[in-house]
């Protein structure tokens, strides 16, 4: 029998409202994907159309209660709490007004951190477990700095290698700029690329009237893609992105969305591979996609990342260059010295420099030195089971840093 439209439109009004609520509690669980939560969204909808919309109402109301609930008791147990193995996935969050992700606000805590990352996500066996204390602390815009910008006239760009990963807030580089040479940097760091760079930098312009130098870090591993979509660059979303990207940010917060998100990435395959390498008797580790990196035979920076770079230019003061783990340790490997290792990268980074006239700096060979009087003791400059450096690494690049820009700064 053919429904008349007048009722069967009544129906669709009728379905809404236990449609927004079920789309709510669906929103909650991070292991649906937008294109299964919508695909249940048209399923719920079409069983609407057809269910007495009492029934509708009480059966969504059921489960949003029950998903409310469920995220109360999870956080309730702490299971939340045993989620993160470090503090970047534990305090990322979404921020509306840079419209990208940072670290949530006006955090300082101190964290037991059982392991780094290789150890943690690079599936190799046998890595020499570094179990550390770490105090972590963000201001009132989401960047790790002990107070909120404040007219210093340098500022740190980079990634998680800036951020310093794994690394206690006095291990900074900032914190080691400012104690060790008396230069007072802010840290505008997050893990990304030179697409994340530029947004920072333009964020801080916006924020800021000061006329603050960049000092840009790029890192070997994960800074030199080979291409870049036009997405990357959209410094700012149009009002309605923006608002449904801040508006799902909220439930990304949540207890039970972090915790059924990390469950579901546990099980799926890894993002990256690891490898073990065997330094003075002791398993080191690093990413494979690091490793091959390292060994790419050339490399051009592709034309939007440098482009993007070109304008913000006249802020940069300097680039530098930190190596990947693989590289720093290359010649010290038990197994023996193979060929030499390319330098694709770097020499990209000096054409780049020499393109936008900004001077640069090799991290690569400080490094190395330090870290050959450091195996005479057994030390390291990186950690063993994690692809960034420790607080002996930070020191080497704070060194070269100072004696760049100048002391008392």
């Amino acid at each position: 029998m053919k429904i008349p439209v007048p009722t069967l439109f009544r129906r669709f009004l009728a379905a809404l409202i236990p449609l927004l609520l079920t789309y709510h509690a669906l929103l909650f669980y991070g292991f649906l994907a937008n294109a299964v939560l919508y695909a249940l969204l048209f399923v719920a909808f079409m069983a609407y159309l057809f269910i007495d919309w009492r029934n509708s109402l009480i059966l969504s109301c059921a489960l949003l209660g029950a998903t409310l609930l469920l995220n109360f008791l999870v956080g309730l147990v702490g299971i939340d709490d045993r989620i993160y193995y470090r503090e970047h996935e534990r305090f990322g969050v979404y921020n509306s007004d840079l419209q990208a992700d940072t670290y949530r606000k006006n955090v300082d805590v101190t964290l037991k951190e059982p392991f780094g990352d290789v150890y943690a996500v690079g599936g190799a066996k046998g890595l020499e477990a570094e179990p550390r204390t770490v105090r972590f602390r963000t201001d009132s815009l989401g960047f790790r700095n002990e107070a909120a910008y404040k007219g210093q006239k340098y500022v740190l760009v980079g990634d998680s290698f800036v951020v310093a990963n794994g690394c206690s807030q006095e291990d900074m580089l900032a914190s080691q700029l400012k104690d060790g040479y008396g230069i007072d940097a802010y840290t505008l760091a997050y893990p990304g690329g030179i697409p994340e760079y530029v947004r920072f930098i333009r964020y801080l312009e916006r924020k800021s009237r000061d006329d603050f130098r960049v000092l840009l870090f790029l890192f070997e591993g994960n800074d030199f893609p080979e291409s870049y979509s036009r997405k990357h660059f959209v410094v700012k979303k149009n009002f309605i992105k923006a608002l449904f990207a801040t508006y799902r940010s909220f439930f990304k917060e949540t207890t039970l969305y972090r915790y059924t998100f990390s469950l579901a990435a546990s099980r799926k395959k890894k993002p990256f591979t690891s490898t073990v390498l065997t330094v003075k008797g002791h398993k080191i580790g690093d990413f494979n996609e690091y490793v091959h990196a390292t060994e790419r035979q050339s490399y051009n920076f592709p034309e939007r990342g440098v482009q993007a770079l070109a304008g913000v230019s006249g802020r940069i003061d300097h680039i530098f260059f930190i190596p990947t783990k693989f590289r720093v340790y290359y010649d010290f490997l038990d197994s023996g010295k193979g060929n030499p290792l390319p330098d694709a990268q770097w020499e990209a980074v000096k054409a780049l420099g020499a393109r936008l006239k900004i001077p640069c700096t090799d991290l690569t060979a400080p490094l190395v030195a330090d870290s050959a009087e450091l195996l005479k003791k057994d030390r390291f400059t990186f950690w063993k089971d994690d692809s960034h450096w420790n607080r002996q690494g930070i020191a080497v690049a704070a060194g070269i840093v100072a004696s760049r820009v100048g002391a008392g700064k």
